[in-house]
């Protein structure tokens, strides 16, 4: 061993030799490379400083996101290139943030379907759930990325801020596995019922509390030409709106909702069937009878419904409370000066007081990740960071030195900017672009609003109203997948035999008994039976 290392001593004497004159080489590249020399400051330029300024000289990732307009008519008439609150946000995030708008409830749904088809889908796509009608099988054909492990790894905010109900949700999960990032609702619940104050006021009658005092109410609007345009024939007491979208109206206080389902003999049935539900639909036919209803009740589009009550043509109508300030506010309504709007809780009727929403999960809608993103990292990289304190100003104020400004630590915010010609709603950066859900409804923004104290009226109202029932985080039913037909609920979700039932008898096309008989016995003939037994067999293992 020692005629070994004695052997060595030249081979490593040479390679001392060589290690010098690479460490004598390298300090020179370095005093090259400007390590210590000044810079124009007079203050030494380090390599880290360098490194740093070559970071922050890289392109931000371009992240797609495709989402709804939810018919406001800034992002559907601005220029996405030119606005100022996605310019802030993609500064703020790090990203290069590319938002797309689609239409509004059925119009987003209807194109929401061609996209998929298409598969010309964004790094971020928003869904109602992620077994929506627009992308039938999408979870099991692998369509979307499963988010579980990329959470874990890149979305602590995210999980952190989300409650864990939202996540067992089946809009969010399934069979054990996440598949889209919840937009949560902000709110318990959010349905109220508007009513044309004014009108009231005109007519020297209370606010209606019973089915009798809104069905009087509802006479008296019918007689008297209450927008003063020359026409009593084109105001309703009841204002409804296509698939009955938001007309949960005179339904609970039958003891009775379209969405819901119960425990009835130890089985899970939904209230669409129980005999109930027939005295629920009398009542809307004698509605629409006496022209209490608008007579376009099943085919008026959102866009129309929004215009209708603008105009002056509703007397009473559903709506989220986080709406008022974007569409119902009194200065809205065309050629009405003197239009005043207050939320009413739903009245009393033969089965109790009646109910707006059902209880939820508080999940909204979703974000998806298509399996064919590049960006599925960056995309929850980009949602953690929403979920930050960082984001929280943007998401209630919007951009600072524009639509707010802080001095002495208090927020002075201007709900009242433009952007050329366009007015910017709040709802915009509030709701829109907010992918955390909806900021409309944070405390502080409530207090700073005009319309805080109808605000705290109308969100304690809808906490009062909710529906509860016993399918709350029940899955989307196999039974069902063949026949969506049957699904309880409203709008795109009842899209078949109910509905069609509904409006045949609603408009006396067919007579009630025999009609609610048919549509009960054809339920469950094409697979109602097969939900049922699985509804219950659900129940049973989870409550």
């Amino acid at each position: 061993m020692l005629k070994m290392v004695s052997k060595s001593k030249k081979t490593v004497s040479k390679m001392i030799v060589l290690l010098l004159a690479t460490v004598i080489m390298l300090s020179a590249c370095s005093s090259a490379g400007n390590t210590n020399t000044p810079s124009i400051g007079g203050e030494p330029t380090s390599s880290a400083t360098q490194n740093a300024g070559k970071e922050e000289s890289k392109e931000p990732v371009r992240l797609s996101i495709l989402t709804t307009h939810t018919n406001s008519e800034y992002p559907m008439k601005m220029k996405v290139a030119d606005d100022p609150f996605i310019k802030e946000l993609s500064k703020l995030s790090g990203y290069d943030l590319q938002y797309e708008f689609l239409g509004h409830a059925a119009d987003f749904d209807q194109q929401l379907t061609v996209r998929f088809a298409s598969g010309n889908l964004a790094d971020l796509v928003r869904t109602p759930s992620i077994e929506h009608a627009s992308h039938p099988g999408a979870v099991e054909e692998g369509i979307f990325t499963e988010l579980g492990p990329l959470l874990e790894q890149y979305g602590p905010n995210i999980l952190a801020n989300i409650p864990q109900e939202a996540w067992d949700s089946p809009l969010v999960s399934k069979d054990g596995k996440i598949y889209a990032i919840p937009m949560t609702t902000g709110l318990p619940a959010s349905k109220v019922i508007y009513v044309r104050q004014d009108w009231l006021d005109k007519l020297k009658m209370e606010q209606p509390k019973t089915i009798d005092d809104y069905l009087a109410f509802f006479e008296a609007v019918k007689v008297n030409d209450m927008n003063g345009d020359g026409n009593p024939n084109d105001e309703y007491g009841y204002y409804v709106r296509e698939n009955l979208s938001y007309a949960d109206l005179f339904f609970q206080e039958f003891g009775v909702s379209p969405h819901a389902w119960h425990v009835v003999d130890g089985q899970m049935i939904p209230d669409i069937i129980r005999p109930e539900m027939k005295d629920a639909i009398a009542f809307w036919k004698m509605l629409y009878d006496e022209g209490y209803v608008n007579p376009n009740l099943f085919t008026n589009s959102g866009a129309d419904w929004s215009a209708g009550i603008v105009q002056g043509k509703a007397g009473v109508w559903v709506h989220e409370i986080a709406n008022y300030s974007l569409g119902w506010s009194p200065g809205v309504y065309v050629n009405q000066p003197d239009a005043k709007v207050d939320v009413l809780a739903p009245p009393t009727g033969p089965k109790g007081q009646g109910g707006l929403s059902l209880r939820t999960n508080g999940v909204g809608h979703v974000w998806v990740i298509p399996a064919s993103s590049k960006n599925a990292v960056e995309a929850i990289k980009f949602l953690n960071w929403a979920w930050s304190e960082e984001a929280d100003n943007f998401f209630a104020y919007g951009v600072e030195g524009f639509s707010y400004e802080v001095k002495d630590n208090k927020v002075n915010w201007n709900q009242a900017v433009s952007v050329g010609d366009l007015k910017v709603n709040p709802s915009f950066y509030q709701r829109i672009i907010n992918v955390r859900g909806t900021g409309a409804m944070h405390d502080n923004v409530i207090e700073m609003s005009p319309d805080k104290d109808i605000l705290r009226k109308g969100i304690k109202i809808a906490e009062e109203a909710i529906i509860e029932h016993d399918s709350l985080n029940m899955p989307a039913l196999e039974a069902f997948s063949t026949n969506p037909e049957l699904r309880p609920g409203d709008g795109w979700t009842s899209g078949g035999l109910f509905l069609d039932m509904f409006a045949k008898v609603v408009t006396g096309r067919e007579e009630l008994d025999p009609a609610f008989d048919h549509f009960v016995t054809e339920w469950k003939r094409r697979g109602g039976d097969a939900a049922i037994a699985e509804a219950t067999e659900w129940y049973n293992s989870k409550k």
